[in-house]
C-alpha cells in the first residue's frame, strides 16, 4: 500500500443477505484508493446471480458450515496471501469512513493491542431504555443508540481506546502476528462463541486486554454503523429453537476449553487492566 511495507486484507462473510452485501460494498473502500489489497468474501448461503464481483474474489461454500468455520477461511485466505493486517467483516455492517482500516492498524501500531473487535456491534455496548436484558430479548434492545464504553483509554492526542462490557464479531481486526501465535476459531462452535472463544484466547497471549474489558478504537461510530434491523433479519438468529440450541453446545464447549462457562469469566479492576495495557504496549510494539 503506497509507500507502507504491510498488506491489509479484508474478508467479508454473507449468508442469504443480497441487499446487506450490495450496501456493505457499496461503502467499501476500492483497491484503487489504496486502502484494500486483498479482498474476499465468503458465501455461506446461495450463489449471487447479479452481482458485479470485479473488486476482489467470492468463494461460495457447498454447504451452509457456519460463521465461525467461514471466518476461518476467509482469515486463511488472507493469511495466504501474506496480509499483515486482517478485517473480518459480517455483511451486516455499514463502513462511513474511507480511513476506518488506517485507524485501526494506526491505533494497534501505538498500544500494541493485536485485536480489536466494533464494541457497538452489540446493542449490550450501547445506552438502553430497559433494564431488564439478556440473550432471550435482545431483539427488543436498539442498536442504534449511544454507545456505553466502560473506560477510554488516551495514549496520544491521535489514539484513544474504548473498553466495552460485552464482545461482538460484525467487525474485527487481527494482526498477522497474534493470527499465527494463537490460530483460527476453534471449528466444534456452531453460530455461537467462536468469537468470544478467539479473543479469549488471545488475551491469554496478551495480545488484548483482560475479558469483560473487550477494545475498541475510540468513537468508532464514526467509521461504522449497523443496519436497525439486522438482528430481525439475523440468519443464524431467526429460528430460536436452532438458535439457543447453538447457544447452549457452544457454551459446554467453552468450559470443556476454558473450565468455566463465558459468563463466569473472573473479573479484573480497572487498576490492573491499566497496567495490563502497558504491558500490551511493552510486548508489541517497537
Amino acid at each position: 500500500m503506497g509507500d507502507e511495507k504491510y498488506k491489509v486484507g479484508v474478508g467479508i462473510i454473507t449468508c442469504n443477505r443480497p441487499d446487506y452485501l450490495r450496501n456493505l460494498l457499496n461503502t467499501l473502500p476500492k483497491e484503487h484508493e489504496n486502502k484494500i489489497d486483498h479482498l474476499v468474501i465468503i458465501n455461506d448461503g446461495t450463489p449471487f446471480t447479479d452481482f458485479d464481483l470485479s473488486f476482489g474474489e467470492c468463494v461460495d461454500n457447498e454447504v451452509n458450515i457456519g460463521v465461525g468455520k467461514s471466518k476461518n477461511k476467509a482469515m486463511q485466505h488472507l493469511l495466504d496471501q501474506g496480509c499483515d493486517y486482517i478485517f473480518i467483516i459480517e455483511d451486516d455492517t455499514l463502513i462511513k469512513d474511507k480511513d476506518i482500516f488506517e485507524a485501526y492498524i494506526k491505533a494497534s501500531k501505538i498500544t500494541g493491542i493485536q485485536h480489536f473487535n466494533f464494541g457497538p456491534g452489540t446493542p449490550f455496548n450501547r445506552r438502553q431504555s430497559i433494564s431488564n436484558y439478556d440473550l432471550h430479548n435482545r431483539h427488543l434492545l436498539d442498536n442504534t443508540s449511544t454507545p456505553n464504553p466502560k473506560l477510554t483509554i488516551e495514549y496520544n492526542s491521535d489514539i484513544k481506546v474504548d473498553l466495552y462490557e460485552h464482545v461482538a464479531g460484525v467487525f474485527s481486526f487481527f494482526t498477522k502476528k497474534i493470527l499465527q501465535q494463537v490460530g483460527l476459531n476453534d471449528q466444534r462452535y456452531k453460530n455461537a462463541w467462536e468469537h468470544v472463544d478467539h479473543t479469549y484466547r488471545i488475551i491469554k497471549e496478551n495480545g488484548h486486554p483482560p475479558f469483560w474489558w473487550f477494545v475498541d478504537i475510540h468513537d468508532s461510530v464514526k467509521y461504522l454503523s449497523i443496519p436497525s434491523d439486522s438482528i430481525d433479519r439475523s440468519i443464524t438468529s431467526n429460528n430460536q429453537e436452532e438458535w439457543f440450541k447453538n447457544i447452549n453446545a457452544g457454551r459446554e464447549v467453552y468450559r470443556d476449553i476454558h473450565g468455566f462457562y463465558p459468563n463466569m469469566c473472573p473479573h479484573t479492576s480497572k487498576e490492573d487492566v491499566i497496567k495490563n495495557l502497558k504491558n500490551i504496549k511493552s510486548k508489541w510494539t517497537i
